[in-house]
């Protein structure tokens, strides 16, 4: 072998071992506590790609038919629990309007306040009728909100309470969290086809309350669903970071200028959704009820948060869906940071992720039976 083949193949090795070495630290994430080990925890962001590169050092090791393709394969078989739940390994199915018996259609959505406020710019217009449009056509049975919008004055915004009333759910818990400008306030909320017997609140103690869990105990028939919406701690980009991270994709130095807000702001995301995951883990446990929980995380599958937060409960993307299953439209096709998960009492019949562009997340649904 030649000087120069032996040095490429130096390095290929050095890059699969240094490769490798990384992959394994995002697989701890799960494990450690994003507050304490949040440099660590950063890893989990990037846990499908780092994944994919493990995979394809793999391949190419087994094309040359060497021995070195098992230091990937071993890392994979390891990782197992991580892959599986960034991965729904299943073919995908159309989805049916018509719903098993016994079975409750869970709708969960950041809707980001209905995209009203984009009628304000020049030539902008409002979602909120085509994001009604399809929360009606998913004929979903319980609707759980996050950044829901509702309007002081009707002079300005329509009513959103009032319609969704009219569209058949008459019972309904609606938090206003914290006030907007342009007469309107942002909160949570969960609507229903049916009686709310109890409801409840977690205040996370942020100081916007915009991070909030909330329950209502449903009735059905002879049964009680405890149902969970909560908004968990968000990174709050805003645009400058949304254009940083672009800069930094295209390999831009203003991109990487901008790094440190970036990673400050990951920081404190990772060090409140800590705190905030242990405290749904210890409501979910002592529900009186089986529990279904959905909402905005702001976290990925591969993460204390998520592994935190789902405890024994089942994941309806898993169950029934395929492939990542994006829930959010920016930076990277790989965030599914929406989740709905449901106690083992149930079964997932169905579920749907609605990928319309009208919010910053997409919905999502679910059949879920008893």
């Amino acid at each position: 072998m030649s000087v120069s083949k032996k040095i490429v193949l130096n390095l290929f090795i050095t890059l699969n071992i240094f490769t490798v070495f990384v992959y394994l630290l995002a697989c701890l994430v799960p494990y450690l506590n994003a507050g304490k080990f949040w440099f660590i925890a950063i890893l989990g962001l990037g846990f499908p790609l780092i994944a994919a590169t493990v995979f394809i050092f793999m391949v190419c090791w087994l094309l040359l038919r060497s021995k070195w393709s098992l230091l990937s394969l071993m890392a994979l078989l390891l990782s197992w629990q991580q892959l599986a739940v960034v991965f729904a390994w299943h073919t995908k199915e159309p989805f049916t309007l018509k719903k098993a018996p016994n079975s409750l259609r869970v709708l969960s959505w950041n809707v980001s306040s209905w995209d009203e406020f984009n009628k304000f710019t020049k030539g902008g217009t409002s979602y909120r009728p085509a994001m009604l449009a399809e929360i009606k056509k998913s004929q979903a049975d319980v609707l759980c909100f996050q950044e829901f919008f509702e309007s002081r004055n009707t002079k300005v915004f329509d009513p959103t309470l009032i319609e969704l009333h009219n569209m058949g759910y008459p019972y309904y818990y609606y938090l206003p969290s914290y006030s907007e400008i342009r007469e309107g306030e942002l909160g949570m909320a969960i609507f229903s086809k049916y009686p709310i017997i109890d409801t409840g609140i977690f205040d996370f103690g942020q100081e916007d309350n915009a991070q909030q869990l909330i329950y209502a105990d449903i009735q059905l028939k002879n049964k009680t669903v405890r149902v969970f919406t909560i908004h968990l701690q968000s990174v709050r980009f805003g645009m400058q970071e949304y254009q940083s991270l672009s800069q930094m994709k295209r390999s831009e130095k203003d991109g990487f200028k901008d790094s440190r807000t970036i990673i400050g702001k990951l920081k404190r995301g990772y060090l409140a959704r800590s705190v905030q995951a242990d405290i749904v883990n210890d409501l979910v446990r002592k529900s009186p009820y089986p529990v279904i929980l959905c909402g905005d995380f702001n976290d990925v599958p591969n993460s204390y948060t998520y592994f935190t937060v789902k405890g024994n409960m089942q994941d309806a993307f898993l169950k029934k869906g395929s492939g990542i299953g994006r829930t959010f439209r920016f930076i990277s096709p790989t965030l599914r940071i929406d989740f709905i998960f449901a106690d083992k009492k149930f079964v997932i019949n169905q579920y749907q992720i609605i990928n319309v562009p009208y919010s910053d997340h997409y919905g999502h649904l679910a059949d879920i039976g008893f």
